[in-house]
């Protein structure tokens, strides 16, 4: 049970946007000045896990909801408004730099992933665990057949990490099956499809 908790930590959604940074700028896809680099990756630590993850504890010290791990589904609303708006904030201020345009488009799906999570919310408890791995791993899979063989490495780390993070959510019975696998598709499909309308 504490291995599938501490799954469930370093496996939280809010990290991901952290992750994709790095994983782009190690990548060599985006050149930039070291001290660019250090820069870059310190705004996209604070504004999409630091600031939102303290204001959420903020939240959560006021009373407005009884958990940070938002078993209840109307828990789950606040915290996701919050998301969408430093989601929304850290996109405006990468749409400035052109050589991000990828990771722009990284973002634009986890804003389109977060918003259904948020109208979802008010009806079914949905798992934003394998909601927000099946949006991190679908990128990983468009930036795969993007860059050919270049990406293929961390497309498979995602997906196994999927299938684990997804096992300890059951473990924890934190969701049932639904919950996880409709997490995971709805995830997916946004940066998929939203590829192919740019493509095509």
């Amino acid at each position: 049970m504490k291995t599938a908790k501490f799954i469930s930590v370093i496996g939280h959604p809010i990290f991901h946007p952290t992750w994709m940074m790095i994983i782009l700028l190690c990548s060599g896809i985006t050149r930039f000045m070291p001290q660019n680099t250090y820069i870059f990756l310190g705004i996209t630590v604070l504004m999409t896990c630091v600031i939102p993850g303290l204001v959420i504890m903020m939240v959560k010290r006021w009373g407005l909801i009884k958990s940070l791990e938002m078993d209840d589904r109307e828990d789950r609303l606040g915290p996701l408004f919050i998301m969408l708006l430093f989601m929304y904030a850290a996109y405006r201020y990468f749409n400035k730099v052109p050589m991000l345009a990828i990771y722009n488009f990284y973002l634009t799906t986890v804003i389109v992933v977060t918003a259904l999570a948020f109208i979802v919310s008010f009806f079914w408890k949905i798992s934003l665990h394998t909601l927000g791995w099946g949006c991190f791993t679908s990128f990983l899979f468009i930036m795969t057949i993007v860059s050919m063989r270049l990406y293929l490495p961390v497309f498979i780390v995602s997906m196994v990490f999927s299938g684990v993070v997804a096992s300890a959510r059951l473990k924890l019975k934190s969701h049932d099956n639904a919950q996880i696998y409709t997490g995971f598709a709805m995830g997916f499909a946004p940066a998929v499809v939203m590829y192919y309308f740019l493509l095509f």
